[in-house]
């Protein structure tokens, strides 16, 4: 057979682009107008995650600190979109035990959850979206499965139930189906009784035995072969898997009139496309006009070659195309999709990041300084936001393929389905080995966010925007009589009491208002005014947050707990309570027999019976004040308490004089606010964070002032001076004024970082921190430059930094460095 290379006509279709090429086929013709249509009203948004750690391991009683990155479009500018970004504390069975709202500036923005030191051992997960992204059908919801360990003695872990199944194997000719008489490349894919890769090796055979080609393993339970499928014959795999089982599986039946498409990427500079039709295709189809749409990053090409030979060819540049997914999918004349290829574009046009250290060795607790510098592929500066961790690889050692990083996330893993082991891989160290694995990736797990056949129904209607992009936060409630009615057509004026813009909104005839996008943190107190009568004898309560979309189950591979968490846990469980960790405070430290311990003081409001300084512990307000809830704002504070939607109870459940016999079952606390017993279980998220003063935790002897009733220990809560006042109900000062404290932004807390210079009352304690440096907020000059400087912790070992990041115009980038500590 002889190869004809045919002519290109292409044309590009993007979102900035306004105009489209015409073609001859009407099908096709209203298919691109409504991939304009979808790339331009309904622009995805992508969110990312980086934590503090590169390895999504915690224990009990620390703090997750990430950094997010929301991009838009299929070429991962930062977001314009959206300037809210919700994210979720999820457990196993998938219900939200935290979520915050973090404001973007330019598609970033950065939080943290504090893990309660209560919390039972076991894999969670982090969610993170924007309000934007429900509009589409698969949303791109960022989901990591985090694994906490505990350091308690007592393991309360439910353990992940292993699947039992028998290994598996897919195959996948390429171009979606193999041809008689044309050579097929078949991609294969074998999973274990586990759910994850396993190696296979065998034949395959023909209906007559005859073998015809061998099945191995290349990479993770991938691979491919090559052969020819015979008219009239069948064919079956032969294997065995690595855990030494036989099977025998029936290939695809080949066509006995088709057309064939592959694409090969194994020469970096090119995209070489084959298109092979049978004789018995090319016999009835010959001359008639092909279409060869190639689709990527928002743009498109389109060939339109005649079928004069059974064999058509087309070399195209590699360096045309940005680093990601194409999309090659062959057309009939009419516009009937044939075949498609999905391959990887891997292309030096990433960020180029460097980093520096200041000396080659350093000593332990010394202070290091790093210097990055940042270029686009053209060797100028960039400049952009970027994130650093680093974390003391001696305690765990970081696999660097198994990490989930800004590139194997937004470039590989949102873009192909199922579960991808080791992301990494494909990144880290790209080699001729690690390319041909990942287009081993796109042969068996290519994902599409369109498909022509969709796009070519032309009764399909277009999809509606259900959710409009967040800017700010609404503050709304409803205005209503004290006897229940409610207020209409009542000015209301806004204003924050700390001084800033006025606001003014008219109650609708249900008496609702809404002041739409307004800024402002969690804590921050507004005044609102009623300008009428009416108003003067007035109730007004605040909406709580609507509820977030509804949890869907997460993959059965990626709740898989890491042992790595237990590892941690043990050596904090080893070192005691004399151990700096990340999430060590910095307030009134004392070093007492190598432990931390908070010093103690009566100099303090209290409204608790036995007055201050006779509290097991004191939690000022001012540390809590901008956490979302106030049970929020105490896990992980509060000693030895958990909370249930808000209700707080003691662990240990120790019993004090006049109550019954002990019991170890965690029972809700009595709840005291300014001398008053609320009673048990009471909701302490009806108070607002930003209205405590103080926080007293009283246990045992402590509580005995408050006879049975404090049997399970005493909470007394004490209000600033001027009360209190909460997310659902309003503070009425006086007639017609009432003060609020609506749900904001998160305030993300700051990551503790001794410093040894100044600080003595930590010397004789010892540094185990495992994160030893954690900075979202890192920008690169105009030059490209930015900097870092951080105390090393005791050492010795490597260290290693991480940096990972976007330029101001999308450029992607992530680096990592190590260095010694003696």
């Amino acid at each position: 057979m002889k190869k004809v290379f045919f002519a290109a006509a292409m044309f590009v279709l993007c979102f900035q682009t306004a105009a489209f090429c015409q073609t001859n086929g009407a099908a096709i013709t209203n298919a691109v107008s409504k991939l304009k249509t979808l790339i331009t009203d309904h622009m995805i948004e992508k969110a990312y995650l980086q934590f503090d750690r590169p390895y999504a391991s915690y224990v009990t009683g620390e703090v997750v600190y990430f950094k997010s990155y929301v991009t838009m479009g299929e070429r991962h500018q930062p977001s314009t979109i959206s300037k809210a970004l919700h994210v979720d504390l999820i457990n196993k069975d998938d219900v939200v035990l935290r979520s915050i709202v973090l404001q973007l500036t330019n598609g970033t923005g950065w939080g943290d959850f504090a893990l309660p030191d209560t919390l039972q051992k076991g894999s969670y997960r982090i969610r993170a979206y924007t309000q934007w992204m429900r509009n589409d059908e698969h949303p791109y919801f960022f989901d990591q499965y985090i694994s906490v360990g505990s350091a308690n003695s007592v393991d309360r872990s439910a353990a992940n139930t292993a699947q039992v199944l028998k290994p598996g194997l897919q195959f996948f000719p390429e171009g979606g189906n193999m041809v008689a008489d044309v050579p097929s490349k078949v991609a294969f894919k074998a999973i274990g009784t586990n759910g994850l890769s396993t190696s296979v090796k065998g034949i395959v055979v023909d209906n007559e035995h005859k073998e015809v080609a061998k099945i191995l393993t290349a990479h993770l339970g991938m691979g491919a072969f090559n052969f020819i499928p015979e008219t009239g014959k069948t064919y079956k795999a032969m294997v065995t898997f690595g855990d030494g089982s036989q099977q025998s599986i029936n290939l695809p039946a080949a066509e006995a009139k088709g057309i064939t498409l592959s694409v090969n990427t194994d020469d970096p500079s090119k995209i070489s496309i084959n298109i092979i039709a049978n004789r018995n295709y090319y016999k009835e189809n010959k001359d008639k006009q092909l279409n060869l749409l190639v689709y990527y990053s928002g743009a498109m090409k389109r060939y339109t070659p005649k079928l004069d030979g059974e064999v058509l060819g087309l070399d195209l540049p590699a360096n045309t195309f940005p680093t990601g997914i194409v999309q090659v999918t062959l057309m009939s004349e009419t516009g009937e999709p044939l075949n498609e290829r999905l391959v990887f574009i891997q292309n030096p046009d990433l960020l180029n990041l460097s980093i520096a250290a200041n000396k080659p060795v350093y000593a332990k607790r010394e202070n290091a300084q790093l210097s990055f510098n940042a270029k686009n592929k053209d060797g100028s500066p960039a400049t952009g936001s970027f994130s650093v961790s680093v974390v003391d690889e001696s305690k765990i050692l970081v696999d660097e393929n198994t990490e989930n990083t800004i590139l194997s996330y937004l470039l590989l893993t949102t873009e192909v389905k199922g579960y991808i082991e080791k992301p990494n891989y494909y990144f880290a160290n790209v080699t001729k080995e690690t390319r041909a694995a990942l287009d081993a990736l796109m042969l068996t797990q290519g994902y599409r966010r369109f498909t022509w056949k969709q796009l070519m129904n032309a009764n399909a209607p277009a999809a509606a925007n259900t959710y409009t992009p967040e800017k700010q936060i609404d503050i709304s409630g409803l205005l209503k009589t004290k006897g229940g009615e409610p207020i209409p057509n009542c000015q209301l004026t806004l204003v924050a009491k700390m001084g800033g813009s006025v606001s003014v909104q008219v109650t609708d005839a249900q008496g609702r208002f809404v002041f739409p996008n307004i800024p402002f943190e969690t804590g921050d107190q507004f005044i609102l005014k009623t300008q009428s009568s009416a108003g003067k004898k007035s109730v007004l309560t605040l909406d709580n947050p609507q509820p977030g979309p509804g949890v869907i189950s997460g993959n059965v591979i990626d709740a898989t707990y890491n042992a790595n968490a237990d590892i941690l846990a043990s050596l904090q469980n080893n070192q005691g309570q004399g151990i700096i960790t990340a999430s060590t405070g910095t307030t009134n430290l004392l070093v007492k027999n190598e432990k931390i311990s908070q010093k103690r003081s009566d100099s303090y409001r209290s409204s608790s019976l036995a007055g201050p300084g006779h509290a097991d512990q004191v939690i000022m307000g001012d540390d809590i004040k901008n956490a979302p809830s106030l049970s929020i704002g105490l896990t992980g504070i509060a000693h030895g308490i958990q909370f249930t939607f808000g209700v707080p109870a003691l662990l240990t459940g120790k019993t004090v004089s006049g109550s019954m016999g002990g019991s170890e079952n965690a029972e809700s606390m009595l709840v005291v606010v300014d001398g008053v017993e609320i009673g048990g279980d009471s909701n302490i998220d009806l108070y607002n964070p930003g209205s405590v003063e103080t926080v007293e935790i009283l246990k045992g002897a402590n509580a005995a002032i408050y006879g049975m009733a404090g049997g399970q220990g005493v909470m007394v809560i004490t209000t600033r001076q001027g009360g209190m006042s909460n997310q659902s109900l309003s503070k009425e000062m006086s007639p017609g004024i009432f003060a609020i404290e609506p749900k904001g932004f998160y305030k993300a807390r700051e990551f503790y970082s001794p410093s040894y210079s100044t600080n003595q009352t930590v010397s004789n304690v010892a540094d185990q921190r495992t994160t030893i440096f954690w900075k979202p907020d890192v920008t690169t000059d105009t030059g490209g430059n930015a900097s870092v400087n951080f105390y090393n912790a005791d050492g010795p070992g490597t260290y290693r930094v991480e940096i990972q990041g976007i330029d101001n115009n999308g450029n992607l980038g992530m680096q990592v460095f190590r260095y010694k500590v003696q």
